[in-house]
C-alpha cells in the first residue's frame, strides 16, 4: 500500500448525519436499533482529491458483524447499507461481499471482525471520463481486490458507514490521501453487465455485451420472476429501447416495460405500483396492478417488443433542471422524465434527506445555505404555476411497439427518480436480447 501525506488527517468532529438506528459518541459510531433495521452514518464532508480515503476500526462485532463501508450520493437513504441502493458502493465485513447498486452483492474479499481496519478510497486521478471515478477498499491497510468503476453522483461522493445488528461499534480513524494499487485485471468495458444494469434477479447474462439474458429461476410460481433493470432512466436522448425474443421457453411469459428504481424484483413489470408493462403471452397491458387489459397482439420467437416515452408534456425548456422545484442546478441530462415529488408509497430510497437525521444547529444553518450557493436565486427565475409544474413533471406518455410498429400507448404518473427500462421472464427456457439504444424508435 502506498500512502501519501498520511499524517494529514481529517476527523469529523461531530460533522455527520445519523440515521434513526445509528448514533455517534465522539469518533465511535454505534448501532442503536432493535436489531432489525439498518443504521447509517454519513460524513458531512464529501470526498475530494486531497482527502480521498478514510478508515475505521471494528470495536465490537455485535450480533452479526453486519458492518459496511463505502461511498454514496448526498441523498443516500440512512436506513440502507452502503451499496444496496443506486449511486452507492460498499464492502461488507460479515460476508466480504461487494455491493454496487444492488442488494445481492458478489464475492469480493475477506471477512472482517473485531480489531480489523476497513478502508475506502476514491481515485480521482486515474479517471479517464469525468463522469466516473474508481473506488477501492482495504483491510488492515492492504488493498482488497481491484478498484471498481463508479459513476460520479452529481452533488458529490460521501463516506458511508453502515451498521446492521445490535451491539456493533466502530471507531472512525480519519481521512487522508492514498493512492490505490495498480489495477491487475482489465478495465471494465462500458458494455459489461455491471455498467449497463442497475439491478437484476433470476436471470443470467450471456455474451460479451451483457445484453442477452436467460431465465435462471425455478418457474414454479408467479414469485419466481426473472427481471433486469437498466442503469439509466429514459430521457430525451434515450427515450426508447427494445428486446428481441430468442426463445419463448415453456410458457412465453416475457414482458417489457418501465419501473421505479425500488420496484420489487420478484414482480413482472406493471403488476405493482410505479410500473407499466406489455406482456408477450397475452398481449395485455399491466399498469400498477396484477390484472391486465386487452392492449395488443401476442408476441413469440423472433418478435421485437419495444417501449418508449413521449415527452409532449416535458419539452417546455422551463421544465429543465434550472427551473425545477429544487434550488440546486442539475445538469441537463437529469432534466428528464425524473419526477420531483414522491407518492405516498415511495420506498426507503426515496425518503427525504433530512428525515430521521441528527445534526447541530450550526451544521443545519450551513446546509440551509447550500442551495443558494449552488443554484439560482428564486428571484432570478421566471414565475410559473406550481400546479403547472406538477402536471408537467409527474406525467408522461408510455408507448409500446411490436416489430417497429406502434401497438398502443398509455398516460402514466412518473415515480420519483424516473422510469427505468425493465425486461422480465417467468418460465424455463426463456431467452431474450435487449437493445437499450436502438437506432430507431
Amino acid at each position: 500500500a502506498r500512502l501519501m501525506e498520511e499524517g494529514v488527517k481529517l476527523h469529523t468532529k461531530g460533522r455527520h448525519f445519523c440515521g434513526r438506528n445509528s448514533d455517534v459518541d465522539g469518533d465511535v459510531f454505534l448501532f442503536k436499533g432493535e436489531g432489525r433495521g439498518v443504521g447509517v452514518v454519513k460524513l458531512l464532508e464529501p470526498m475530494n482529491p486531497q482527502l480521498n480515503y478514510y478508515e475505521y476500526e471494528i470495536l465490537d462485532r455485535g450480533q452479526k458483524c453486519a458492518i459496511g463501508i463505502g461511498v454514496g450520493e448526498q441523498s443516500y437513504p440512512l436506513d440502507r447499507m452502503p451499496g444496496w441502493n443506486r449511486n452507492a458502493i460498499g464492502y461488507h465485513a460479515d460476508d466480504g461481499r461487494l455491493f454496487h447498486q444492488d442488494g445481492y452483492g458478489r464475492a469480493f474479499g475477506p471477512t472482517c471482525s473485531v480489531g480489523d481496519r476497513m478502508g475506502c478510497g476514491v481515485d480521482f486521478d486515474s479517471a479517464q471520463d469525468h463522469c466516473y471515478v474508481r473506488v477501492f477498499f482495504t483491510k488492515n491497510g492492504k488493498q482488497v481486490g481491484d478498484s471498481e468503476r463508479f459513476k460520479r453522483p452529481v452533488h458529490g461522493i460521501y463516506p458511508l458507514v453502515g451498521l446492521h445488528s445490535r451491539g456493533e461499534q466502530v471507531r472512525y480513524l480519519g481521512h487522508w490521501r492514498r493512492v490505490p494499487d495498480p489495477i491487475t485485471s482489465p478495465m471494465e468495458l462500458d458494455r459489461s453487465p455491471s455498467s449497463m444494469w442497475l439491478r437484476s434477479n433470476g436471470v443470467s447474462f450471456k455474451g460479451e455485451d451483457g445484453c442477452t439474458l436467460e431465465y435462471a429461476g425455478d418457474g414454479l410460481d408467479k414469485q419466481d420472476v426473472g427481471i433486469a433493470q437498466a442503469n439509466f432512466c429514459l430521457d430525451r436522448t434515450n427515450h426508447y429501447f427494445e428486446m428481441e425474443i430468442l426463445s419463448c421457453g415453456r410458457e412465453g411469459w416475457l414482458a417489457i416495460g418501465l419501473a421505479k428504481t425500488t420496484y420489487p424484483l420478484h414482480r413482472h413489470p406493471g403488476w405493482n405500483k410505479g410500473s407499466i408493462g406489455y406482456h408477450a403471452d397475452n398481449g395485455h397491458l399491466y399498469k400498477e396492478k396484477g390484472h391486465g387489459e386487452v392492449f395488443g397482439p401476442t408476441c413469440t420467437e423472433g418478435d421485437r417488443m419495444g417501449c418508449g416515452v413521449r415527452f409532449s408534456l416535458l419539452e417546455d425548456p422551463a421544465c429543465t433542471s434550472s427551473d425545477s422545484d429544487s434550488d440546486m442546478d442539475i445538469p441537463a441530462e437529469f432534466g428528464n422524465v425524473c419526477g420531483r415529488e414522491g407518492s405516498e408509497d415511495d420506498d426507503s430510497y426515496e425518503e427525504n434527506l433530512f428525515d430521521d437525521i441528527s445534526f447541530s444547529d450550526e451544521e443545519f444553518g450551513a446546509a440551509a445555505l447550500v442551495p443558494f450557493r449552488l443554484g439560482k436565486r428564486l428571484s432570478e427565475r421566471p414565475y410559473r404555476s406550481m400546479a403547472h409544474r406538477r402536471v408537467e413533471e409527474k406525467t408522461c406518455v408510455v408507448y409500446f411497439t411490436k416489430n417497429g410498429e406502434t401497438v398502443g400507448e398509455a398516460e402514466c404518473q412518473v415515480p420519483r427518480g424516473g422510469f427505468y427500462p425493465v425486461v422480465a421472464m417467468l418460465s424455463r427456457g426463456e431467452k431474450l436480447k435487449v437493445n437499450l439504444k436502438p437506432l430507431s424508435g
